[in-house]
């Protein structure tokens, strides 16, 4: 609606020069043409509603658009629909300038939570003692160095990824961290020994605990009573809590793709971190050759063992051997073999060669008997003979000379004869040397056969004697196995003695030294780090923390939180008036006295969202005001909001008080001195009064029409249920453009819902940052319930200082910033 001045106030007239453009302002936050903001309320004021429209739209800038006016579902129950500032937008997720405002609204607790965290961690990392990191780079061998062609007792490593980390276990394992204590010395060290630190730490100064007895602690229950322990338990439990302690600051790793491992030591002092690196690499290099140097006297020691047993072996066999040759008559003669061997070989031999000098004996013989006497002289057996060669030279001497002298004297001749004589008896010599070489010849064949003879029958006894000497022979073959498989074992045990024996000397460790550990830097605490992230941790917490604040905040603030909480439609803010604006007045008073104030501007927003919360435009006529709980503001809102429009002069206002209960709006007419002109509204709904009109009082001041509750009554609800009340209702909406009916709170009667069934719009007042949430969520499921028309919900006393500190970006927070635009 437009706000024409009145003729009757001078305020009036003064505040009619800005009406326009108040109302085009109005309309313009609602993203609404100012028609809009204007209804016709009864067929009698149609001329005068277009002519209001027309000077409306005249108070537009000039070149400016008018909005297209918002359309709500044609459902007056519809739970939703657009703000006082614009439509409701769906959104899909967390709102960023919701976000950014809680984080203002909460600066302060922010940076409160950052700077308390963010101390109390600089001052930790002030005090916390500085620790510094040396490392020692190993380098494992998988290539040794071969002086001499002898397999080690213990192979080498092998090049895989988890040979590297079992090497990297042995590193860290218990047993070589004792080594590296015992050889430094470590429990003598106060670093390492808790029971030789005095703990003098922040944590340990705010600990409690450090200023009570130990009587105490354990009557408290902080700590156990301590166990009898002999000295050799004590110091035992302190060795394996220094142990603890060097492992915790121990660390081995390995980079990847690379035979090389690191040993990396923390410690208080930067000298004492390099040496615990180097003496544990020593310490590993050391292990590695004892290992080796203990499986290699392991191995000596075996082998001697051994070896020892097999030679008694080796001789136990080899008298078994000779005493079965000896028992068998099997001794072996050199290597060619055992005497009945050579003595049958030998026969065979010499058996031989009798059967060859038989063979040529017999052939001598019959080639003399084959010759006869004649020839035999010829033969090479024969020729052979000296006596026969001699013989035979006289014979042909003898032959020569008989010749010639024949030849000489003739055949006759007396020495002729005696030259033949001597021939033939020279040739009888012959004949008798030959008959005795032939007689040779038969004695050697005769011979000759009896050694072949007596050769064969000993050849065949010492035939029959080997084949009774073969089946020990079997058994002596066994025994010689016996003894050669045992002396082949002991040659080759003492061999592997001589090659174990020849490693004690080359024995090397399968790793070196890579790189030797230097006094180390400080690698903690690494300050400027740790601050960023106590920072950034402290902001987190602050954050987190305001974040928790806002969400165990059991108020509402914005229209916007409202509309998101209860799906109901936000009609916008009303300030808080300070009491140095209200100089001992009440609000209703003061709207009165400044209707262009602050305060009177966003009642007029208000009204504005009201009347376009009905579909079509139609401006509600019987609203209905409630909240959750007293003291929320209605009686005073109600007030206001009918004063203010009232004197707009030519819209008839009716402020109906329906608290019968406990009524506030009498006590105000009391204010003016009026209060006793006209009887209450329960006068009427007893039936007292027989017209409604009788119970109205006019304010001179405004125009407005009041109509009290008075006194308390019995059975308020029955009386607001009856037709009377209804009567009023439907006779009053005829009468006025608009019937403000003020009710008692929901939570605490139920009055207000026996009316709903008789007005056109529900208004829920909410007290800013005070009402509880679940207050509201109630009375509005109380509404829904009864299926009350919703007109909207609106937050009351809104401190506009307090609500622009927070951050709200919405219209509230600029009343202050625009003041030159307000009569305060």
């Amino acid at each position: 609606m437009q706000w024409p001045s009145p003729a009757a106030s001078p305020r009036a007239q003064r505040s009619k020069r800005s009406r326009s453009s108040a109302t085009a302002t109005c309309c313009a936050r609602l993203r609404t043409p100012p028609r809009s903001c204007r209804t016709t309320s009864s067929p009698s004021s149609s001329a005068s509603s277009r002519s209001r429209m027309d000077n409306g739209r005249n108070a537009l800038p000039p070149g400016s658009q008018p909005y297209p006016a918002y359309q709500i579902p044609a459902d007056p129950h519809a739970h939703l629909g657009p703000t006082s500032m614009g439509p409701t937008e769906e959104r899909d997720g967390p709102d960023l300038r919701a976000l950014l405002s809680v984080l203002w609204r909460r600066r302060y607790v922010i940076l409160g939570t950052a700077l308390f965290i963010y101390l109390l961690a600089f001052i930790y990392q002030i005090q916390l003692t500085p620790r510094y990191t040396a490392s020692t780079l190993l380098t494992l061998q998988f290539r040794s160095e071969a002086v001499v062609d002898i397999q080690a007792v213990i192979s080498g490593l092998s090049a895989n990824e988890s040979v590297i980390q079992t090497e990297m276990e042995v590193i860290s394992s218990r047993r070589l961290i004792s080594q590296l204590v015992d050889r430094l010395n470590l429990t003598r060290d106060p670093e390492f020994n808790p029971a030789l630190r005095d703990d003098s730490s922040l944590l340990q100064l705010l600990d409690p605990r450090t200023y009570l007895s130990s009587d105490w602690l354990i009557a408290l229950g902080l700590e156990e009573p301590p166990e009898p322990l002999s000295e050799a338990e004590r110091e035992q439990r302190q060795r394996a809590a220094v142990i603890g302690r060097v492992s915790s600051a121990l660390s081995v790793s390995s980079p990847r793709m690379a035979y090389t491992i690191k040993i990396a030591f923390e410690s208080e002092n930067p000298h004492t971190a390099a040496r615990l690196a180097n003496t544990l690499a020593q310490v590993y290099l050391d292990d590695q050759l004892e290992a080796k140097f203990e499986a290699t006297q392991r191995a000596t020691d075996w082998l001697s063992t051994r070896i020892a047993e097999l030679r008694q072996r080796v001789v136990a066999a080899e008298r078994a051997v000779q005493a079965y040759r000896e028992e068998h008559s099997l001794i072996e003669s050199g290597n060619q073999g055992t005497i009945s061997e050579q003595q049958l070989a030998q026969l065979n031999a010499d058996l031989v060669a009798a059967k060859t000098q038989l063979a040529e004996a017999k052939a001598r013989y019959r080639q003399i008997q084959d010759s006869g006497p004649a020839n035999a002289a010829a033969l090479g057996e024969v020729m052979k003979s000296p006596m026969i060669q001699r013989l035979s030279q006289q014979e042909a001497d003898i032959q020569r000379e008989a010749a010639e002298l024949s030849e000489r004297y003739g055949r006759k001749h007396p020495e002729v004869i005696n030259v033949r004589s001597e021939l033939r008896d020279i040739r009888r010599s012959i004949s008798a040397e030959i008959a005795k070489i032939a007689k040779s010849v038969e004695n050697e064949v005769e011979l000759a056969q009896a050694r072949v003879d007596d050769l064969s029958a000993t050849l065949e006894d010492l035939q029959a004697k080997k084949a009774q000497l073969e089946g020990s022979r079997i058994e002596l073959r066994e025994l010689e196995r016996e003894a050669e498989s045992s002396r082949l074992l002991l040659e080759t045990f003492m061999n592997r003695f001589k090659e174990v024996s020849t490693q004690e000397g080359l024995q090397k460790p399968d790793a070196r030294i890579l790189s030797a550990a230097q006094p180390g830097t400080q690698t903690f605490p690494n300050r400027q780090r740790s601050l960023i992230i106590a920072l950034i941790l402290a902001l987190g917490a602050g954050v987190g923390l305001a974040f928790l604040l806002e969400k165990l905040d059991n108020g509402y603030r914005t229209p916007e939180q409202l509309e998101q909480a209860l799906r109901m439609r936000g009609l916008g803010m009303v300030p808080k008036l300070s009491a140095l604006k209200l100089r001992g007045r009440t609000p209703a008073q003061y709207v009165l006295q400044k209707p262009a104030s602050s305060y009177g501007e966003a009642l007029r927003t208000v009204y504005t969202a009201i009347t376009h919360a009905r579909a079509g435009g139609a401006r509600p006529k019987r609203l209905l005001v409630t909240s959750s709980l007293a003291g929320e503001g209605k009686t005073t809102f109600c007030l206001s909001m009918a004063r203010l429009l009232a004197l707009a002069g030519n819209n008839r206002i009716l402020l109906l008080e329906a608290d019968l209960r406990r009524g506030r709006v009498g006590k105000a007419l009391a204010n003016t001195g009026a209060a006793a002109e006209a009887p209450p509204v329960s006068d009427y709904l007893t039936g007292e009064v027989a017209d409604w009109r009788h119970c109205v009082h006019t304010e001179p001041d405004s125009g407005l029409d009041l109509i009290a509750a008075g006194a308390k009554v019995q059975h308020p609800q029955t009386l607001l249920q009856s037709a009377a009340m209804q009567r009023l209702l439907d006779e009053a909406a005829d009468s006025y453009d608009l019937v403000l009916i003020d009710t008692p709170p929901l939570l605490a009667v139920a009055d207000a819902l026996v009316l709903t069934d008789h007005v056109d719009a529900t208004v829920l007042l909410v007290q800013w940052e005070s009402t509880p949430r679940d207050a509201v969520k109630s009375t509005l499921a109380m509404l829904r319930k009864a299926h009350a028309p919703e007109g909207g919900v609106l937050l009351t006393q809104v401190d506009v200082k307090k609500h622009a500190y927070y951050g709200y970006g919405d219209y509230a927070s600029y009343y202050g910033r625009y003041g030159t635009y307000y009569s305060n």
